[in-house]
């Protein structure tokens, strides 16, 4: 307690963390993807006051049914864009230099509060546990991680682990609903909590929770709770309580087969696919994470008129609850679930199950593990596509790097190029067209001009990176078929969709964005990242690499600094805004043991007066990697080497 931060030493709310603690911290990451992005919506669900037929008629007529744009569904944005998102990679025996595997862990999480990854090394003496790796605040094991036979990362998956439910409810009380022609009462649970009040007094808040057979009710403007009709969450991570135990045997696994058989033991993963390497050369893609335990014919009767819209263009399912035969609990079993065993490769950055490695296709799982937007069989994201796509060049030889396999050395560099490939497969004929129209605007033909001699990566120096990033976002991340002249064919992911269309729709798209003050000048235009990437440090600005879109990841708020300059920057005391690369780790085996690298992005401490809250971020910034000790003689040889005894 006296060594904490100012902010927080001496406070009343700074208690030892109890086994109790513990638990609950594990229950709330497991519905990190889940309930916990509802918690507004839940702490604000409350019943209408009672009215009469004439009043419960006219209020539903007057009902929203803008669903798509709803508070709750926009609150899902954050999980639905890849904003909490990673890159794992795999390589194994028949790509590796060595011929041992080689795992790339890229989790891309938020610079800070409860997301934020910390590093750690447990070794529990007699247990068979020594894990070195990552958790998330609070958690007391490594969540991702090696030891010394497999190494092991996670990406966030495309499963639907909870699904809304919509209630038809009594038209005498907004507090029962009808199921199966039956009248049920919901569950009034009265809650009082003390709130700090603004002169920093506590105060005394009240509220009633009502909860139903499938959870508690929530609420925004589009899913209202009306005298007619309302809404609840049913979450299968509610009763996730085997996640430490899942995390446990994780690190006990002495091989990527029994890592699998560790997921497929509990299916206890909350949210998250796993790619992993050993040390005999062999990889893994599973996706044993906690599914809803739908039925594919439910996800036909049960979401109903426009939810089924709604779940084609969010994959948000929303399914009656007025009838027992829409009723499911539990997740998906381990047995229906999608994985694959390879000595190439292995491969997630946030599609579905479906692509794993180049030629592998795993089809025909249960829909809920897929739905809307992340179907199988479905177009696949420009990381996906791009992660693919460097592992078929290093094979061939066509990537710059010497040789045509990979050691951990030309993994990195590969990955700090920044290649985006989607602009690869789009850019020149927009260019092309762009340059050859009369009718465009000095500036868009010296903003074209820019775009043709860009390398199409978002590396630190790569002049027009920026005017692409601004651009590729305002033509919608070029997702929809009519920017492509070759449409996409799932025989061939990696290759369509290709060619630009629509080339006169991008040039307005293009006019509008030189004519903006961020982009009205030749200069502006020729931003690189590392010019307007940065972050304000005690002792100097630190340039970031890495872009929102690519395999190399990064993100912060676009701020205007003066008039017309802006930065992509974060709060300069808390990290507060920057998202992306958060512990990245290459991990690979000699001899001796594991070899490996990696970084904390944001530094190991989040108090701005300690001494390694920018310490590693200055060396990402450089594009510099730490070596990760992990036997007794590794961590021994270290001249910062202290030990510290603890007792309870």
């Amino acid at each position: 307690m006296a060594n904490l931060p100012a902010a927080c030493k001496g406070a009343a709310w700074v208690q030892p963390m109890t086994e109790n603690d513990a638990y609950l911290r594990f229950s709330q990451a497991a519905m990190t993807g889940s309930s916990m992005a509802f918690i507004n919506a839940i702490g604000q669900a409350q019943p209408p006051a009672k009215a009469s037929a004439g009043q419960v008629q006219a209020q539903a007529q007057s009902e929203s049914t803008d669903y798509v744009n709803s508070p709750i569904i926009q609150g899902l944005a954050m999980l639905r864009d890849r904003t909490i998102g990673s890159n794992g990679l795999g390589l194994g025996r028949e790509t590796t230099q060595s011929g041992a595997g080689l795992l790339m862990g890229n989790p891309h999480f938020p610079w800070w509060g409860a997301l934020r990854l910390n590093q750690l090394h447990l070794t529990v003496t007699g247990e068979n546990f020594d894990v070195m790796g990552a958790t998330l605040l609070g958690v007391p094991i490594p969540l991702i991680g090696f030891n010394d036979k497999v190494a092991w990362t996670h990406t966030f998956s495309t499963d639907n682990r909870f699904t809304l439910r919509y209630l038809a409810l009594d038209p005498t009380d907004p507090t029962r609903y009808i199921k199966d022609g039956k009248s049920v009462a919901m569950t009034a649970v009265p809650l009082t909590i003390s709130a700090k009040a603004a002169n920093g007094s506590l105060v005394e808040v009240k509220r009633t929770l009502y909860t139903t057979e499938f959870g508690p009710m929530l609420m925004d403007s589009s899913f209202a709770w009306s005298a007619s009709a309302g809404f609840a969450v049913q979450d299968a991570n509610l009763a996730n309580y085997r996640l430490i135990d899942q995390v446990i045997l994780n690190g006990r696994s002495t091989s990527v087969d029994s890592l699998r058989q560790a997921a497929a033991t509990y299916t206890a993963m909350p949210w998250v696919n796993t790619i992993a390497a050993d040390r005999a050369g062999d990889t893994l893609y599973a996706n044993y994470s906690v599914a809803a335990n739908v039925q594919d014919a439910q996800l036909s009767a049960c979401v109903q008129g426009p939810f089924q819209a709604l779940m084609q263009s969010s994959g948000v399912v929303v399914m009656t609850g007025t009838t027992a035969a829409c009723d499911w609990s539990g997740g998906v079993p381990a047995s229906g679930r999608p994985w694959t065993k390879r000595s190439n490769y292995a491969l997630n950055a946030n599609d579905s199950h479906w692509w794993p490695s180049k030629d592998t296709f795993l089809s025909g799982f249960p829909k809920i593990i897929a739905t809307g937007p992340d179907a199988e069989g479905v177009p696949q994201n420009n990381r996906t596509r791009t992660g693919h796509a460097l592992v078929r060049d290093r094979l061939a030889g066509s990537d710059g790097q010497t040789g045509n396999r990979f050691t951990m050395a030309n993994l990195q560099k590969i990955y700090l190029q920044s290649r985006f490939l989607k602009a690869e497969k789009w850019l020149p004929g927009f260019v092309s067209s762009c340059l050859a129209d009369p009718g465009a605007s000095a500036a868009a033909r010296d903003a074209c001009t820019v775009l043709q001699g860009w390398d199409m990566t978002h590396a630190p120096g790569s002049s027009g990176a920026i005017l692409f990033y601004e651009l590729y976002a305002a033509l919608g991340e070029l997702s929809a078929a009519s920017w492509w002249s070759v449409p996409y064919n799932a025989a061939d992911p990696l290759e369509t969709p290709r060619g630009s269309a629509g080339a006169a729709a991008a040039l307005v798209k293009l006019e509008a964005l030189v004519a903006t003050t961020q982009f009205d000048s030749a200069a502006k235009r020729r931003a690189r990242p590392q010019d307007v990437q940065v972050l304000q440090r005690a002792d100097g600005v630190l340039a970031i690499p890495g872009g929102r879109y690519t395999f190399n990841n990064w993100r912060g708020v676009k701020t205007q600094v003066a008039p017309g300059s802006f930065v992509y920057t974060a709060d300069p005391a808390t990290n507060t805004g920057a998202y992306g690369n958060s512990y990245i780790q290459f991990v690979t085996w000699d001899d001796a043991g594991p070899v490996a690298e990696g970084i904390l992005t944001y530094g190991q401490s989040s108090n701005p007066a300690s001494s390694h809250f920018n310490d590693q971020t200055r060396k990402y910034a450089a594009g510099e990697w730490v070596k990760l000790p992990f036997t007794d003689a590794q961590i021994k040889a270290d001249p910062n080497f202290k030990q510290v005894q603890i007792t309870e």
